[in-house]
């Protein structure tokens, strides 16, 4: 297993979450959108903005210096 940041993930590919950190503000909107550890997320569309889907929604998420998404993927 490798451990990238959100925005590295390719098309396609998914993930589970393994940890959020950044600004507590913005780290508790993400979660309340279910961005946080332990869930899984798909890459819809590289890029900025992303388009990421996590249980069965999708999100546009601009990269941003105030959060790090890393998540764990399976070779």
């Amino acid at each position: 297993t490798d451990v990238l940041p959100l925005n590295l993930l390719l098309a396609g590919q998914s993930g589970q979450i393994c940890d959020v950190s950044g600004e507590t503000g913005l780290v508790r909107r993400l979660g309340e959108m279910g961005i946080r550890p332990g869930v899984e997320v798909r890459m819809v569309q590289p890029g900025r903005p992303c388009i990421v889907a996590v249980d069965h929604q999708r999100y546009s998420l601009r990269a941003e210096d105030e959060a790090m998404v890393l998540v764990e993927v399976r070779s």
